[in-house]
């Protein structure tokens, strides 16, 4: 078990082309409960899920996270490193396909039930999400996190409308996920030894 999970861990990346094939319902529960065993500031579990296949609906939430992306990208996409930029230009057309994706996962925050510092309540929140991933991708999904919160970069307000989000509820990530549509690599990372600090910086 150990080993499966730093297999899991050491793995994970993020997956921005997807197959057509549906995902299985059970699949999708699976993930859910995994996200739901997350912690959170004193134990206030302030998760909210919307989890959207419905092709039609996959549709209208794209126009407006599509509209807002593109709004935003094109400010400062030609200062970007080629390499950063080349993985935002992907972002963006994940996002253009986005009523092609199997499966899309808002991960909400109910602020009624969530710690009062921003730092409190996020730390309630993505650690869920991480779990989510994690889990997808031991059953052979993958994922892409895209991270939504209080501005206008994904078109928040108008999802939340379509989705029939209440006031009090913020979208803090929305995930897609599917079957990878290609092989995946392991990502790359600094090693562990150059971001690591014993004691003292």
């Amino acid at each position: 078990m150990e080993t499966e999970v730093l297999e899991a861990l050491h793995t994970l990346r993020s997956v921005r082309s997807f197959q057509s094939t549906p995902v299985e319902r059970e699949k999708i529960e699976a993930v859910l409960e995994a996200a739901a065993m997350a912690p959170s500031s004193g134990n206030s579990q302030p998760w909210e899920f919307v989890v959207v296949t419905d092709p039609e609906v996959k549709s209208r939430v794209r126009e407006p996270m599509l509209r807002t992306w593109g709004s935003m990208i094109r400010h400062f996409l030609r200062r970007l490193p080629e390499k950063t930029r080349r993985i935002y230009e992907e972002a963006g057309e994940m996002v253009k396909e986005t009523g092609e994706v199997p499966v899309l996962i808002f991960a909400c925050l109910d602020s009624s039930r969530a710690s009062r510092t921003p730092e409190a309540k996020y730390a309630s929140i993505y650690p869920a999400v991480q779990n989510l991933l994690l889990a997808a991708w031991a059953q052979g999904l993958g994922t892409c996190l895209t991270i939504h919160g209080s501005t206008p970069r994904r078109g928040e307000e108008e999802v939340k409308k379509i989705l029939g989000i209440p006031n009090n509820v913020e979208v803090a990530a929305c995930v897609y996920m599917g079957y990878p549509a290609r092989s995946v690599k392991p990502p790359r990372r600094k090693p562990v030894g150059e971001v690591t600090h014993w004691n003292r910086w």
